[in-house]
């Protein structure tokens, strides 16, 4: 495999890894936090969405986000001031994310699995020479090379598929997405 296709495998992997660990969660499990520090599973696949969605937008340089093109923050009931760095849920204080009134989950993994599949597509469309085009990512708040905002997307969908799969343990059901 070619480091561009190994990347692109990858980025797309955890998608579906993080899918696959929300997939039998019921509302409650998918909302439940053990404390005010812990983030629950959905502000996690949330906010992976999120990023996935702005992605789009830097890679493909057109257009809106999903997000934004739907006005989901209002839709949803959210205040979009009160969702952290570009409405990423980035940023956020712990009460804030404790407060965060995400709809249910039918609703969350619409929207999840939408931002994701455009990602994996837009990821998917990367040659040699987008790969080290500048993009704005609106994470980073800057431009950077296109590959390198893909590369921090896996070590970032990663952290907060971890995240996802030990409070999976804590709610006393298998933890990993790789079983």
């Amino acid at each position: 495999m070619e480091p561009i296709q190994a990347i692109v495998f990858n980025y797309q992997r955890t998608h579906g890894r993080a899918l696959g660990v929300v997939g039998e969660l019921s509302d409650n499990q998918l909302k439940w936090r053990p404390n005010l520090t812990a983030p629950s599973i959905g502000f996690h696949i949330w906010h992976m969405a999120r990023w996935a969605d702005d992605l789009v937008e830097t890679i493909k340089g057109s257009g809106s986000p999903i997000w934004q093109r739907e006005g989901l923050a209002e839709v949803w009931g959210l205040i979009p001031s009160n969702l952290g760095q570009a409405e990423t849920g980035a940023g956020m204080s712990d009460e804030m994310s404790a407060g965060l009134g995400l709809p249910a989950k039918d609703v969350i993994l619409d929207y999840v699995r939408r931002a994701f599949s455009a990602a994996n597509e837009a990821v998917s469309s990367i040659g040699e020479s987008s790969f080290h085009r500048l993009g704005y990512s609106r994470g980073h708040g800057e431009e950077q090379p296109i590959g390198d905002i893909v590369v921090s997307a896996i070590t970032h969908n990663n952290r907060h598929l971890g995240m996802m799969e030990a409070l999976r343990g804590l709610l006393g059901m298998p933890g990993t997405a790789t079983r």
